[in-house]
């Protein structure tokens, strides 16, 4: 065996090696979600069970839900769409079929509380997230099989392969403080369990934001 087809033998070893891994790991798109119709894609999407409050999206509302989409949506929309709120809940929904295509909730000046309440609650419903950027935005992305693990998306991402992760929802947590500066804080005046006027940090404020939706199903609803 020469040298060149000894090449192309390992070649064709490490492409079925990857392969196989990345089936294995749930990588492979075994469904091409653009073409299914808006009420397959919605059930798969309600399917995962993520929203806010009694909202999840995927899913129609309520007849108790609807009547209060009536009271208080004197908010700016999508044409073909409808934005309320409901308590301190912002949906938005499909005008025409009532389905919730995304829900969040937005606190302005959440303080070092605010943020930690916030963080162990979504900590508590989703699990560890999958993955976080610039310090700022923490993500719980879901594909075919449930919660994408960190683990998962830290292996497709150094193969090169993020565009192969199918991601049917997320789950985004965003703040305007950066997150491993609060978390620092909050963990350094739990050990010290005191209001102290030294730490000059305990009074930062910060703009929080929680957003959970589809993107491909946001993309069905808008592709009218």
């Amino acid at each position: 065996m020469n040298f060149s087809t000894t090449m192309q033998t390992k070649t064709l070893f490490l492409t079925l090696s990857l392969f196989f891994y990345t089936c294995g790991i749930g990588v492979s798109q075994t469904v091409d979600y653009s073409a299914l119709s808006k009420t397959e894609l919605q059930n798969r999407i309600a399917g995962l069970e993520l929203g806010l409050g009694s909202y999840v999206i995927g899913k129609k509302m309520t007849p108790e839900q609807l009547e209060i989409s009536k009271k208080n949506n004197d908010y700016k929309a999508y044409p073909g769409t409808v934005k309320f709120k409901d308590g301190d809940i912002f949906v938005i929904a499909d005008a025409q079929s009532d389905v919730v295509i995304a829900v969040y909730k937005r606190n302005k000046k959440a303080n070092k509380n605010d943020f930690k309440v916030t963080i162990s609650e979504l900590m508590m419903l989703y699990g560890e997230p999958t993955a976080e950027a610039h310090g700022k935005t923490i993500y719980w992305n879901y594909g075919e099989d449930g919660l994408i693990s960190e683990e998962l998306y830290r292996t497709v991402k150094s193969q090169g392969m993020l565009n192969t992760l199918v991601v049917l929802a997320t789950v985004k947590f965003t703040s305007s403080e950066n997150i491993e500066t609060i978390t620092d804080m909050i963990e350094m005046m739990n050990k010290k369990n005191q209001q102290s006027e030294k730490v000059q940090k305990s009074d930062i404020t910060s703009d929080n934001y929680i957003m959970i939706q589809s993107d491909l199903l946001t993309q069905k609803y808008m592709d009218k």
